[in-house]
């Protein structure tokens, strides 16, 4: 044996990873999705369902284009909404969420006026609302990724100096917890506005892959940033307020069985109603 030699360092494990494919329509995916009357968001390697309840707060999604955001927001909307919650897609693309389009219950903002004039209101109710302790009905808003981002950070609704659409979702993101709102924002990059009130406002984060730089913007710099896992379409690091950090396979929806779930719901709904008249 040389003595002088040194033996390397062995490689850093490898993070075992959840199934593949999780599928809300059949299998797995669909037995842990009713198990809880909250959306679920995926399995983790284990198996185990994870799931967004009211107590995980704000969520910040940060992935790059082609991972899997419009289908994780998707998912999550086609859920709550089928559980009887209110759905608020913000979605400049006009095309992401054509599956919602139409559906009771649903309010699908894809103009930037109306998306700023939209999203006053949201925050003039959650700050009323949480004034009186008041929550009204849950509601879900899901603030898609292309694109919606730059037109919360530009755009005002009228020439008058009342701040920009992203201003009215900050006011939104501190009051709506106690209203009853909880938001999911998706985006490449964490608006610059947002960098320094990551922490404060969202509990809850979901990143694919992250750099350091986003590990840091999305309020995470006193955590250990996990290890390379590969970019995988739908492989998200879960993050929650507790502090727990899973890797999670998000559930899949077609659009049009979210479509069909939603609507199937509406069904046994008003049967439920007719059977107790």
């Amino acid at each position: 044996m040389n003595l002088f030699s040194r033996r390397r360092p062995a490689p850093p494990s490898t993070p075992r990873l959840p199934p593949h494919r999780v599928d809300l329509a059949e299998g797995a995916g669909a037995q842990a999705a009713g198990l809880s009357e909250h959306p679920l968001i995926g399995l983790d390697a284990e198996g185990t369902a994870v799931h967004l309840t009211p107590a995980d707060g704000h969520v910040l999604t940060v992935a790059p284009p082609g991972m899997g955001t419009t289908q994780l927001l998707r998912s999550l909307g086609a859920q709550a909404l089928a559980a009887g919650r209110h759905l608020d897609i913000l979605d400049v693309h006009h095309i992401s969420h054509d599956w919602a389009r139409g559906l009771d219950r649903v309010t699908y903002v894809d103009e930037p006026d109306q998306l700023h004039r939209h999203l006053l209101g949201l925050a003039h109710q959650a700050r009323g609302r949480a004034a009186k302790d008041q929550p009204g009905p849950r509601r879900l808003l899901l603030v898609e990724n292309d694109g919606t981002t730059q037109v919360l950070l530009d755009h005002q609704a009228d020439p008058r100096p009342n701040g920009v659409a992203l201003d009215a979702l900050t006011a939104v993101l501190a009051h709506g917890r106690l209203a009853g709102i909880q938001v999911v924002l998706a985006c490449r990059e964490l608006p610059g506005p947002l960098n320094g009130l990551a922490r404060d406002l969202f509990s809850t984060r979901l990143l694919i892959e992250p750099s350091e730089r986003t590990w840091r913007i999305a309020g995470l710099a006193d955590r250990i940033r996990p290890r390379r896992t590969g970019f995988h379409p739908g492989l998200w690091h879960h993050l929650a307020r507790d502090g727990t950090h899973r890797l999670v396979q998000a559930a899949r929806i077609s659009a049009h069985a979210a479509a069909g779930l939603t609507e199937t719901r509406a069904q046994l709904d008003a049967r439920t109603k007719e059977s107790h008249r």
